[in-house]
């Protein structure tokens, strides 16, 4: 009795496979029927959708977008990151005053799209934070873990670096010089920027003092050969004695000093504006889907030829089963 339940099981089995098979035999003699019947609408909807969504794509302006990354100087990050909100806002409502101070074109937006990230540095929060600071294990964990408290706003104004992302319809690179240039123009960081720079170069200054003042101590002790050297300046320095148990300390100082100069010099040359550009950003054509035009259209006309076929065919299935009929 359990053999022949087994057989009655195997033969039902075959028989709806077999009428799964049939079925797709069915299905795609009818979807063979439908070409024949309708290939000369299906090809003027790939032809014709395809020159006219390239014709239609040549009469656009094509896309380009460019990177510039730079250095926000004189604690302006916070600024930086709510004028470029700004900027943004502005440009998608096509606000004309504002677009025609900055010299932007007014009717056909220049800027179609700007943001701002940071380049996301650990070492650069590491910097601000104390050396002994126990916590600093258990924060750059919990970094590991949670990256999006890395670009939380809280660390922008820590960060060395940031990134400014531009996508524009023209290609001339002036609209990334407007940026920068309304990016620049604020008065109070331009005021604040000639104290810095002042105090830098002052800065430098001094340090240039002290490495000739210890220079003067080794030579005067060398030349004497005593000692105990004893030498006297004008820089306001109290008088330095040198002997043989602090030549050493003396050396550190000058080796201090020059690393500090040479990084106070090649930040000196970012002083030049509030916002610095570091790299050499360029406008490149960008690549999206909704740009492949000749290959959208027709593919969108197909999908609503046959979605209007499929429809006809459920609301007469569903009109047989209303009637009966």
């Amino acid at each position: 009795m359990e053999k022949h339940t087994e057989e009655i099981d195997l033969f039902y089995v075959l028989k709806k496979l077999k009428n799964v098979y049939l079925g797709w035999l069915a299905r795609g003699y009818h979807a063979v029927q439908f070409l024949k019947k309708h290939w000369i609408v299906l090809a003027i909807i790939v032809v014709g959708g395809h020159f006219g969504g390239k014709f239609w794509q040549q009469s656009e302006r094509p896309k380009r977008q460019a990177v510039m990354i730079v250095q926000n100087n004189f604690g302006s990050s916070s600024y930086v990151y709510n004028a470029i909100e700004t900027l943004s806002i502005k440009c998608k409502q096509i606000d004309e005053a504002f677009l025609e101070q900055l010299g932007l074109n007014t009717e056909t937006p220049e800027i179609l799209d700007i943001v701002i990230e940071p380049v996301v540095s650990v070492n650069d929060l590491l910097k601000v934070s104390e050396p002994n600071d126990r916590n600093i294990d258990t924060y750059i964990s919990r970094i590991e873990i949670e990256e999006d408290l890395m670009v939380s706003e809280i660390f922008y104004p820590q960060y060395h670096y940031h990134k400014i992302t531009v996508t524009t319809n023209t290609p001339n690179t002036k609209v990334l010089d407007k940026i920068l240039a309304y990016l620049n123009s604020n008065e109070k960081y331009n005021t604040i920027k000639e104290v810095v720079v002042a105090e830098t170069d002052l800065r430098i200054e001094r340090n240039n003092k002290t490495i000739e003042l210890i220079d003067a101590l080794f030579s005067e002790y060398s030349g004497k050969n005593e000692a105990e050297a004893l030498v006297t300046n004008d820089l306001n320095i109290p008088t330095i004695r040198i002997n043989n148990t602090n030549l050493h300390q003396l050396v550190e100082k000058k080796t201090e000093l020059i690393a500090e100069n040479e990084e106070l010099m090649i930040e000196r040359t970012k002083y030049g504006s509030v916002v610095a550009v570091v790299n050499n950003p360029k406008l490149v054509m960008t690549a999206e889907f909704m740009d492949k035009k000749g290959t959208i259209i027709p593919l969108g006309l197909l999908f609503l030829f046959f979605g209007f076929f499929w429809l006809k065919s459920l609301y007469l299935k569903g009109k047989k089963h209303a009637t009966g009929a």
